[in-house]
């Protein structure tokens, strides 16, 4: 009773976020009911936030589109066909190894150089409010590509929930994110990681269970929470396992309610940029510590900007 209390009343009322309030109420139900009713909340919600009408992308077609939401439905997952291009990969690179960074606490400032990758903690992660500035990210958010694959497999009007960077290193230590787990997002959502270092096997590759994504799960895999490999594997099949590797560039859609995980790495690190679209919107952390300041771009389609109004006025 205490941790409902905490969990409804006081987490949202302390930082004035009813978004927080109704994720959180989706999240359980979905761990009490294993999924179940996640597909007959979001055809509710698709009536009451239906599609809207989107510019086409200037870099995907629009039957890689169709192609991309095809795949997610039936797999879990897509590599576009569209690479991130070469100038913006090192933007980006320049972005992340010029701004401080943080671990777990965001009230703290890490810097991070090429030539000197931090080794105290599993992930590093930069300010959204500094990275929402990088033109390439920029360029990203304002193109349709991406949020018309978003609503053609939410089936509604998304909201683009995060946008964010992070660093894997070499980690002694445990990490959380390098154990197979889904995500319990609401009722609908779509991840896209954008690989900003060649990453092999030994440097960070993603790793998906394919065809693990439907909200229904197994009993024995319904509550949200890590999972070992090898139970899933004996009910999912080894030929199910996906590790994704490939160059800087590579575009990853998933689904992330498919059970997935980083794998851990033994040499190098690994530089991601990540964009999550939602029925529901999903609060970051640094909206309420520190704070997410907006950016204010003219001559961006209002559709497109109302998707990703939490980053742009």
């Amino acid at each position: 009773m205490i941790s409902a209390v905490r969990q409804f009343v006081i987490e949202p009322l302390r930082n004035k976020s009813s978004a927080l309030f109704f994720l959180q109420l989706a999240q359980l139900v979905n761990d009490r009911m294993g999924g179940r009713y996640d597909e007959a909340i979001q055809r509710v919600l698709s009536l009451v936030k239906p599609k809207v009408k989107l510019p086409n992308s200037r870099f995907m077609h629009s039957s890689d589109i169709a192609l991309c939401v095809s795949s997610l439905r039936v797999r879990g997952w897509n590599i576009l066909d569209w690479k991130l291009a070469a100038a913006d990969i090192a933007e980006l690179r320049r972005f992340a190894f010029s701004t401080p960074a943080y671990a777990d606490n965001p009230t703290e400032r890490i810097v991070i150089t090429e030539s000197n990758i931090p080794h105290a903690h599993g992930r590093y992660m930069w300010f959204i409010s500094d990275l929402i500035r990088v033109p390439a990210v920029q360029r990203l958010i304002t193109d349709a590509g991406l949020a018309q694959i978003a609503q053609e497999y939410v089936g509604c009007e998304p909201i683009l929930t995060s946008v964010t960077l992070w660093l894997d290193p070499v980690y002694a230590g445990t990490y959380a994110a390098h154990v197979y787990h889904y995500d319990n997002d609401g009722p609908s959502f779509v991840k896209f990681f954008i690989y900003l270092t060649d990453v092999d096997a030994e440097s960070g590759a993603h790793a998906f269970i394919q065809g693990s994504h439907p909200h229904g799960k197994p009993a024995q895999f319904g509550r949200a929470g890590p999972r070992p490999r090898e139970q899933l594997i004996d009910y999912y099949g080894v030929e199910n396992e996906l590790i994704f590797t490939g160059p800087a560039g590579l575009i990853l859609a998933e689904d992330t309610a498919g059970f997935h995980k980083g794998t851990t790495l033994t040499k190098g690190y690994r530089l991601l940029l990540q964009l999550q679209y939602a029925v529901l919107d999903i609060p970051h952390e640094e909206e309420f510590v520190p704070g997410i300041e907006r950016v204010r771009l003219q001559g961006v389609d209002p559709a497109l900007k109302r998707i990703a109004r939490k980053f742009l006025v």
